[in-house]
């Protein structure tokens, strides 16, 4: 763990990116990635989709189907992205990140807010909160279309928090990604950098403190937590 930066105000809620960050997505969006570009006759190496983790799918797929030469509109290979990857989850053997469950349900029983920020789609955010058995934790979901701009601009984050009716000074922010790290820092807010090892190369050496697992952050916010009531089984 390396704390750059210490934590300076109350935290009334914690913000978490998804993939990468809940569970280890990312390797099963590059095969599906891959997949897709193949179907029209693509080969793209997982090491060449780095620069778009973070980004949203449209995003994505307007970049990738000019750089690639890809010969299909933006929309159907964004569908065909997530009706794939919804498709395989169940079966993927992917389950949460080592220490999320612990890390939640402490957040939970001191009645902090919690919410995930991504840049996903609705659907496959629902079917993830789902395979993961999370959706009592989480209040609400800001999604990348709900915003002009998505990461590293901050809009997302600043959108979240403007849900939670916290500041965003006082809120926590979990990423893996270095657009997700900029958006968050961008929007204000504390932002915890999670070094996934299968993350594909990001840097989040913006962040104000780096974990290399989930465990490690309960110790350190634990004194910042806003106090709230005990939550309702």
């Amino acid at each position: 763990m390396i704390q750059k930066n210490p934590i300076v105000n109350e935290i009334g809620a914690v913000l978490f990116d998804m993939d990468g960050v809940l569970l280890d997505s990312e390797p099963l969006h590059d095969i599906v990635v891959s997949e897709v570009c193949r179907k029209f006759g693509r080969d793209v190496d997982r090491s060449e989709l780095g620069q778009y983790v973070g980004t949203s799918s449209l995003e994505m797929w307007t970049e990738m189907r000019v750089d690639f030469e890809i010969d299909a509109d933006v929309d159907t290979l964004v569908n065909m992205q997530w009706e794939t990857i919804i498709e395989m989850l169940d079966t993927s053997g992917i389950g949460p990140s080592v220490g999320l469950i612990e890390l939640m349900e402490e957040l939970y029983e001191r009645g902090v807010y919690m919410a995930i920020a991504s840049s996903s789609r609705e659907d496959f955010i629902e079917a993830v909160m789902d395979h993961l058995g999370i959706r009592k934790y989480i209040s609400e979901v800001t999604q990348g279309f709900e915003v002009e701009h998505g990461k590293p601009e901050p809009d997302i984050y600043l959108l979240a928090a403007k849900k939670a009716g916290v500041l965003p000074a006082n809120c926590l922010v979990i990423e893996d990604s270095t657009a997700g790290v900029g958006a968050g820092v961008a929007a204000g807010m504390y932002t915890i950098g999670y070094d996934n090892p299968t993350s594909n190369g990001q840097d989040i050496a913006k962040a104000d403190m780096i974990v290399d697992s989930l465990t490690e952050i309960m110790d350190i916010v634990r004194p910042h937590l806003r106090p709230g009531q005990l939550a309702d089984d």
